[in-house]
């Protein structure tokens, strides 16, 4: 058990040895909630992160430089929405 204090601003921080247990790192999300009178951190999966509106709105991201970086990887675009599928299969 690690002891923590609290700064003016609500602030504690996480001890090294427990963010590695999880493998936090500067940036990540939490949900925070309040089980039984105890205050309860659940990291938040990197994905849902990344695709929240708001969030990304922010950071002004440029794709054009991804624009036509495709070209010329599948002969057909069917051979290109088996990929695409083929990868979601492996999130689940």
């Amino acid at each position: 058990m690690a002891l923590v204090q609290m700064k003016d601003k609500g602030q504690v921080t996480i001890p090294a040895a427990v963010r590695e247990q999880i493998a936090a790192s500067k940036g990540d999300m939490f949900d925070v909630v309040v089980q039984e009178g105890n205050i309860v951190l659940r990291p938040q999966d990197v994905f849902a992160r990344e695709a929240s509106g708001p969030a990304l709105r922010k950071r002004n991201v440029d794709i054009s430089r991804w624009i036509e970086a495709g070209r010329g990887l599948f002969k057909t675009p069917e051979e290109a929405d088996a990929f695409i599928r083929a990868e979601r299969k492996k999130w689940d």
